[in-house]
């Protein structure tokens, strides 16, 4: 009789943990396969549903503003039309010190520099305007986000410069003197860059080489010029 009892027991036992086996295994089927996942939701913009690239075919026209480093320092503003056309527009100063013989050469050229002797020169304003337009080829098909780019465009510069020169009024004796003179002087450049767009951030950063040849102050005056930059997509 007693082993009877403890028989009863254990199978009691033994019955009540296999229910509680099997509610717990349904309820891990049900969070595992009965619920839905939710669908992950972008924002219907531009910046958020494009991430890598920066740039995507159907949401052309882009706009890009930010800053080119080198000769010139300049703000710049990009408008990319289409995928393979933009316009710029920068605006900065030049690097003063890479036209220091130019400027000692305008001086030379001068009318009445024949009776002055140039002593010194200090630049005081030297800025430019430059209007282009570029032509985009798609880069290497290993670096995504690599565009190649050439194009043509004007630019315009003013500069402010003060000489000092030495005026000899007899053979005893030399006055120092300045003269502050400006220079309006402008002509095409031609230019071909890199510019990479792969960022998680809508940015593009670029590398530039342009040749611009002066056609008013001394036309046969031809400077390269380059820079690197970043430019803020939107």
């Amino acid at each position: 009789m007693r082993a009877l009892k403890i028989f009863l027991l254990l199978a009691l036992s033994l019955s009540v943990s296999y229910s509680y086996a099997q509610k717990e295994y349904k309820k891990s089927l049900t969070q595992k396969y009965g619920q839905k996942k939710k669908p992950l939701r972008f924002k219907s913009s531009k910046k958020m549903a494009v991430i890598c690239p920066v740039f995507h075919p159907s949401e052309y026209p882009y706009q890009g503003i930010g800053f080119r480093a080198g000769d010139p320092f300049a703000l710049t503003y990009k408008l990319y039309a289409t995928p393979w056309i933009s316009f710029s527009i920068d605006g900065g100063i030049a690097a003063y010190g890479l036209y220091k013989d130019r400027y000692k050469e305008l001086y030379l050229n001068s009318p009445g520099a024949d009776t002055l002797v140039y002593f010194n020169h200090q630049v005081e304003k030297d800025l430019f305007f430059s209007g282009k337009v570029s032509f985009y080829h798609e880069g290497p098909k290993f670096l995504k986000g690599l565009d190649i780019y050439a194009g043509f465009g004007w630019q315009l510069r003013y500069a402010q410069v003060l000489y000092g020169y030495n005026h000899e009024l007899n053979p005893q004796v030399t006055e120092f003197g300045t003269t502050t003179v400006q220079y309006d002087y402008m002509g095409p450049e031609f230019h071909i860059g890199l510019e990479y767009a792969y960022f998680d951030l809508p940015i593009s950063a670029f590398i530039e080489t342009n040749v611009f040849y002066d056609v008013i102050q001394s036309p046969q005056f031809v400077k390269f010029q380059g820079g690197i930059g970043l430019r803020f997509v939107f």
